[in-house]
């Protein structure tokens, strides 16, 4: 049985706002995201700019104690994701075995990989921490936001590079217009501008190296070269037309197709 797929739920954690509204607003005033890094010395790098986001507070929506136990690119995950549920007004109105979490991350938790092998290759084994893996793991976004919602329906964690955030949404729609859930979180993830990764982009030729931050991300310009590393998340709620129209929901938009090759 082929249903209808809606979006009832927004989320957004951006170089150029941490809430869709803001985001929204700079996108349409041509606000520019993109910056001079100031987080670390680039003075070794080729390249200087990125997309960083701004005056994130993790605290907002995740408790003091559990911040340090998770990675940048999940804490964006859950911000995110906390505003497009909130937005949906879903929560208490699904049968959370129908209610699914398909997030994407190209990396993953590529801060805390670095910090651990810098501590082991400093203090050995002993000095890698216990919490390594679950907050580095491509999946765990996923894992924490389900668990956050008490979404025990139908999850999983696309990788693709840079279409993860696109595909995750395009399998979340397969998986509501299938039958397998009712409602899903889906988007993408990602916190990965650091000294290794600007330098194994840039070592390939991928990164523009143009140190003027609105000159430099222009893709479809004949004197383009390279693009622009980014982070942050975006988060949508997906749900079946029928299951938002008893609700009640305010719905944005219809997904009516997707493909991949």
């Amino acid at each position: 049985m082929s249903r209808r797929v809606v979006v009832t739920g927004l989320g957004a954690i951006t170089p150029v706002g941490n809430d869709v509204d803001t985001m929204w607003k700079n996108l349409v005033d041509g606000v520019c995201g993109i910056e001079t890094i100031t987080d670390f010395d680039t003075s070794d790098l080729k390249v200087h700019i990125a997309g960083t986001v701004k005056d994130f507070e993790p605290e907002k929506y995740i408790e003091k104690r559990e911040v340090r136990k998770l990675d940048l690119y999940t804490q964006y995950a859950l911000a995110a994701a906390q505003q497009a549920v909130d937005d949906s007004g879903i929560m208490g109105k699904i049968d959370e075995n129908r209610f699914g979490v398909y997030i994407g991350a190209g990396i993953g938790g590529l801060h805390t990989f670095v910090k651990n092998t810098v501590a082991m290759e400093n203090g050995g084994a002993k000095k890698v921490s216990p919490f390594f893996i679950p907050m580095m793991i491509g999946n765990i976004a996923t894992g924490n936001v389900a668990i956050r919602f008490n979404a025990k329906g139908a999850s999983l964690s696309v990788i693709s590079a840079c279409a993860t955030g696109t595909n995750s949404i395009g399998e979340a729609f397969h998986a509501v217009k299938d039958g397998y859930v009712d409602a899903v979180i889906a988007g993408g993830t990602e916190a990965v501008i650091s000294p290794l990764t600007i330098a194994g982009f840039q070592n390939i030729k991928a990164l523009s190296t143009n140190p003027d931050p609105k000159k430099a991300s222009r893709p479809f310009d004949k004197d383009r070269d390279g693009f622009i590393m980014g982070e942050g998340a975006g988060m949508l709620v997906l749900e079946e037309y029928e299951h938002a129209v008893a609700r009640g929901a305010k719905i944005y938009a219809e997904l009516s197709g997707y493909g991949n090759t």
